[in-house]
């Protein structure tokens, strides 16, 4: 019978496992948190994305759908999950102990790297012709939670 089961979402990374590695290598002490992709709001061109967020009230994390895709590593999606759980395991303020902790991830040099080439493609912004005299332009922001 048509329509009785919703199609398969194309997925390119299966988050359930990627979370459960996180979840298994560092914060086995703690009860595995909800992790789930976000909806995909269509928008070209933004100024900023949200990678990740926890919602302390849900206990639950969310990913930004546009990292399900084939040119996203899956190091980069564990990163944002890990953020996540930092914040449920250490609240939500980004002070020095949090970046200590941040820090740990095992590939977190690689991650940063990662966001540093590649943000402009998550914003959807295209590489615009270079003037003889270059308009000032506001530095595009990622937050991940």
């Amino acid at each position: 019978m048509p329509g009785l089961f919703p199609l398969p979402v194309a997925t390119h990374h299966h988050l359930e496992s990627l979370a459960a590695e996180v979840h298994r290598t560092y914060f086995h002490k703690y009860p595995p948190l909800p992790v789930r992709w976000g909806q995909q709001i269509s928008r070209k061109q933004r100024r900023s994305i949200r990678l990740g967020s926890y919602n302390h009230a849900t206990a639950e994390v969310r990913i930004h759908p546009s990292l399900n895709a084939p040119n996203v590593p899956a190091f980069f999606i564990q990163s944002v999950i890990y953020h996540e759980y930092l914040h449920h395991v250490l609240g939500p303020s980004h002070n020095r102990r949090f970046h200590a902790h941040e820090r740990r991830f095992r590939y977190h040099r690689e991650s940063q790297e990662w966001i540093r080439r590649n943000l402009l493609m998550l914003l959807g912004t295209r590489r615009k012709i270079v003037r003889s005299v270059p308009e000032p332009v506001a530095a595009p922001q990622m937050a991940l939670f």
